[in-house]
């Protein structure tokens, strides 16, 4: 079955991992592997019947804290300090039309953070201490799009769901359980609602979204704060008023399609709360500067997106964030 490339701009991506605008956290990723965003929601549906899967990893490499500015962190009485080297995220997602205006997504991560460190005291003496890595699976996520207007090439859409606590909670570094903001998973169920505006202006695409987190209370007593989440993206898509009817294609190449993307995608994540104690170093503001790019085969789809932090404001003393890097495949039928 051939999708057109609006329908392509499915849902599928619609459903995200949901976590902290910290550099020690993947960051949201709602867009489509499929097409149209990659990290924005879209509000064109899937016909009903059709379904998509995706495969997306995401590299988040950020400029941690040394070991001796956590020690020296530690020394003048900061506590709750932290930095990772790196995460990587892997996700894989699904997606089925209900009816032509109904849509329904889940999305599983699996997440692996690599060189945990923290700065302490230690019988008086500062100094930073590894934790290790933290991997395994993450909280599953599921998200309802429903298209509410459709009208002269303008899309409007709500979304609803949650995210439940599939994921481990249990790592530990010998012996000792980690802290729930290292777990793959939260431990706590999160409701998810927003809204997504979608048009097309000739070659190019406009994609507006908003959705909100409300966390709860997970696991060891912790509470991931609350998150607001904004992306906006224009898709260029050459192929959108191509002809495949008025001649016969000579090679693969010629039936390749492909889109360009710009993406800004922000997240405001307030402070975590650890029994009942706000963490003075959590939660802030994050806005990336995301150009991307897709290759698509008949059904099957592949992309590429670099995330640069333009905003990192982040609340307390966190890591700057680096880069952001996602690929990924896509398949639809």
């Amino acid at each position: 079955m051939e999708f057109s490339s609006r329908v392509l701009c499915a849902v599928v991506g619609a459903i995200g991992l949901i976590s902290t605008a910290s550099a020690d956290h993947p960051t949201a990723v709602f867009g489509s592997e499929h097409g149209g965003p990659l990290n924005t929601i879209s509000a064109t549906s899937l016909p009903r019947g059709s379904w998509a899967m995706g495969m997306r990893t995401e590299v988040i490499n950020s400029n941690a804290f040394s070991d001796a500015e956590l020690a020296g962190l530690a020394s003048v009485g900061v506590e709750d300090v932290h930095a990772i080297d790196h995460i990587i995220s892997a996700s894989a997602s699904f997606a089925y039309g209900v009816s032509d205006k109904l849509d329904l997504g889940i999305r599983i991560p699996w997440v692996l953070r690599e060189n945990i460190r923290e700065g302490e005291l230690e019988d008086g003496e500062a100094e930073a201490h590894s934790h290790g890595d933290a991997q395994g699976i993450g909280d599953l996520v599921v998200l309802a799009n429903y298209q509410v207007y459709s009208r002269n090439g303008y899309d409007w859409a709500i979304q609803g769901g949650v995210k439940a606590p599939t994921g481990e909670t249990n790592e530990s570094d010998r012996g000792s359980r980690l802290e729930t903001e290292f777990q793959p998973g939260s431990g706590s169920w999160d409701v998810l609602v927003g809204g997504a505006a979608s048009t097309t202006l000739g070659a190019f695409g406009l994609h507006a979204s908003i959705l909100y987190s409300a966390t709860s209370e997970g696991s060891q007593g912790t509470e991931i704060g609350d998150a607001l989440h904004y992306n906006f993206a224009l898709v260029f898509n050459p192929g959108r008023d191509h002809d495949h009817r008025a001649h016969e294609h000579a090679s693969l190449i010629d039936d390749l399609r492909w889109e360009l993307m710009l993406e800004i995608n922000g997240e405001q994540r307030w402070e975590d709360r650890v029994r009942n104690t706000t963490e003075a170093n959590s939660g802030g503001n994050v806005v990336y500067l995301s150009p991307g790019a897709r290759i698509s085969y008949q059904n099957i789809s592949a992309f590429l997106s670099y995330g640069y932090p333009v905003v990192d404001d982040s609340i307390g003393w966190q890591s700057d964030f680096d880069f952001r890097l996602s690929g990924g495949i896509a398949v639809a039928f």
